[in-house]
């Protein structure tokens, strides 16, 4: 992780030190941003809005006005890598801490810890500080005295160094959207010193249609139109509040969607001793079901065995041991990181049928390699800090924490970010150099 540094206690903006490298260059020479001088940026309100499962070329194809003109008067990104696995809740924290899942440690949606030797409860899991390292942006907040309200973002239910958001939500899956919008709204009705100077609140909508019916299908299309119009009710809202002008407003996806071919589900249960090897996949009620990736856990004769027999069983499944995966994957977490890894891909997926619990393949996926395009996630940014309609160059998602800070005028802590895709992406505003 690089150390991000304020320049001088007397800089309105925040000035970063020199970016460290990725295994992926973030933004292309001939499509960056001009950088040109800008005037410093009164810290202002940032409201992030995550969109699940949502493609960018959703937004361009689909019938999207509010997201459209949101970049129309902003920035939007070509794409935005997500980290892998490709999958929420790994990406979701990714976005709120800017830590790689390496540092943050959620390497799956429900990881496994081989030192507890214990795989993440759906249940219990989401208060429990110990699965959730590193510092989200809302606790980076508080600790400067601004408050914030989360509303259904990863690692928002639990404590992180004794602190909570000012006010947070516990998950409610089936919580109505229009109640989600309002209640959002609600909360820039409160006397000044007690609104949220940071606030994120969560759609699933795009990814459960993406899951159940295709990224393709028309019920994806009408799920894109749905969270459109909340987007589009939440832009108004703050307009009719007078916050607008102040308010930096961020829209992300965690990820995008393939669609799965059914008749390429592959069965390499025959390969993996599961008596000798823990594959958290392969856990819980329908742990036989089909899976775009695999996590192995173990060592000795079973592990080599299986390494050994995967490795050349088919030319569109792949497999890596620990130390060897490829340097983009950054999930490579002292206790959580898998001792072998098996990805699939896309259209195809694996399963094993010595594990019970199967279902049939649903019509799409994502979990696969983190820089396949169909894997690309949104990145919208209007208000204070973005130039106005402008594209961005793919970035990894990393780097969004840096920009809520530079929005919000606090000094953030150590991430995986680089301060000079930040600067790009904002036109100069944020980030190396900025004023």
């Amino acid at each position: 992780m690089q150390c991000l540094k304020r320049l001088g206690a007397g800089l309105l903006a925040l000035g970063w030190l020199a970016a460290c490298s990725h295994g992926v260059p973030d933004i292309a020479p001939d499509a960056q941003i001009e950088a040109a001088a800008t005037p410093a940026v009164e810290p202002g309100n940032v409201l992030m809005i995550g969109l699940d499962g949502l493609h960018p070329d959703m937004v361009a194809r689909w019938n999207a006005p509010n997201l459209q003109a949101l970049a129309a008067r902003g920035v939007k990104a070509e794409a935005m890598h997500p980290v892998m696995p490709s999958v929420t809740f790994v990406n979701f924290y990714s976005i709120a801490t800017g830590l790689y899942p390496e540092h943050h440690g959620m390497v799956a949606n429900y990881p496994y810890d081989a030192e507890a030797d214990e795989i993440f409860d759906r249940a219990s899991g989401p208060t429990e500080s110990r699965w959730w390292q590193g510092e989200p942006i809302w606790i980076t907040a508080e600790k400067q005295g601004l408050p914030t309200s989360i509303m259904f973002w990863l690692g928002s239910e639990t404590t992180h160094d004794g602190l909570r958001p000012t006010r947070w939500t516990p998950y409610e899956h089936d919580k109505p959207y229009q109640d989600r919008v309002d209640e959002v709204l609600a909360w820039y009705d409160a006397p000044e010193g007690e609104r949220p100077r940071f606030a994120a609140v969560y759609f699933d909508r795009v990814d459960t249609a993406g899951h159940y019916f295709g990224p393709e299908a028309a019920e994806t299309e009408a799920a894109v139109e749905e969270v459109d119009g909340y987007v589009g009710q939440l832009v108004a809202g703050l307009e009719a509040r007078g916050l607008l002008e102040t308010t930096s407003i961020i829209v992300v996806a965690d990820h995008g969607m393939a669609a799965i071919d059914t008749s390429k589900t592959i069965d390499v249960g025959q390969f993996i001793d599961h008596t000798a090897l823990k594959v958290p996949q392969f856990a819980g009620a329908f742990g036989g079901s089909a899976h775009p990736f695999l996590q192995i856990y173990g060592e000795g004769p079973a592990l080599e065995a299986a390494y050994e027999d995967l490795k050349e069983f088919h030319p569109n499944i792949h497999v890596w041991r620990r130390g060897e995966m490829p340097a983009h994957f950054r999930f490579d977490h002292p206790t959580r990181g898998p001792d072998l890894f098996v990805l699939a891909d896309p259209p195809y997926t694996v399963r094993s049928a010595n594990v019970g619990g199967w279902r049939p393949p649903i019509p799409g996926f994502h979990g696969y390699d983190n820089l396949h395009p169909l894997m690309e996630a949104t990145f919208i940014g209007a208000g204070p800090i973005f130039p106005e309609g402008q594209v961005a160059a793919p970035f990894e998602n990393v780097n969004v924490y840096l920009m809520i800070a530079c929005a919000l005028g606090i000094t953030p802590a150590e991430t995986d970010g680089d301060p000079a895709v930040v600067a790009r992406v904002t036109g100069g505003r944020c980030g190396a150099g900025a004023p």
